[in-house]
């Protein structure tokens, strides 16, 4: 039996380290570039934060036991008071019966108090990771926004005193379009690390959501690609 293939950090990471120098020696100084540097620096951090993610809260767990250690003391010393008062009554008894048991029912969910508690400590961390790189994917878009393939079509008015500049070739624009398209794609792959060893459906839902933002933004680039792809075959018939 093959064995099933997994993403690996280290390879997007590279992925990642080429695209930027790609960008930078196609467009130096760009804003682009400069993005692509940031996001090679938060590829380099989300190991360190997956790992932080699936590692034990320790302070949590310290609370488990302390909680447990306490609580079965009480339990104890109850069941020991009940023993030296020698013969009980009924109505003794059904006190001490339910004593012990309230106490059982507080600790069982005082240990499952706790323990969610970790869940939802790293359920915020992924939050946080998919919050930052939902960011990136929103500059992406706003870097993109203002490149326009209709004025190399011939089908958008004149520019005004206010308008962005549009000073690329259609080569360039359709190649800093796909590099744009790269970039969204590496960041939905990098989200996918905080919860490959997370299995919470919040946490997995974060992720999903990313990953439709960059799948919609990344359509929205492609149909100004097909355009200028279109203008292309055009110009040349």
């Amino acid at each position: 039996m093959h064995e099933t293939r997994r993403l690996d950090l280290e390879k997007v990471r590279e992925t990642i380290a080429q695209l930027y120098l790609r960008i930078s020696e196609r467009f130096p100084g760009s804003g682009l570039a400069r993005l692509a540097h940031d996001l090679q620096q938060v590829g380099g951090m989300v190991g360190a934060q997956a790992d932080a993610i699936t590692r034990p809260v320790v302070w949590v767990w310290l609370l488990v036991a302390t909680s447990v250690l306490v609580l079965g003391g009480v339990i104890v010393l109850l069941a020991g008071q009940a023993q030296t008062q020698g013969t009980p009554s009924w109505t003794d008894l059904a006190q001490g019966v339910d004593a012990i048991t309230s106490e059982l029912a507080l600790l069982v969910a005082l240990v499952v108090f706790l323990a969610s508690w970790q869940t939802r400590i790293r359920r915020r961390r992924v939050v946080a990771g998919v919050r930052r790189l939902r960011e990136l994917a929103h500059i992406v878009d706003m870097l993109q926004l203002t490149k326009d393939p209709g004025g190399i079509a011939g089908v958008s008015l004149p520019g005004t005193s206010s308008s962005p500049r549009r000073d690329l070739t259609p080569q360039e624009l359709a190649r800093y379009l796909d590099y744009c398209s790269e970039m969204l794609s590496l960041i939905a792959k990098l989200a996918q690390f905080y919860v490959s060893a997370f299995d919470d459906p919040e946490a997995t839902e974060a992720v999903t959501d990313l990953e439709d933002l960059t799948d919609g933004l990344s359509r929205k680039i492609w149909q100004k690609i097909m355009i200028l792809h279109q203008e292309g075959l055009a110009a040349r018939a």
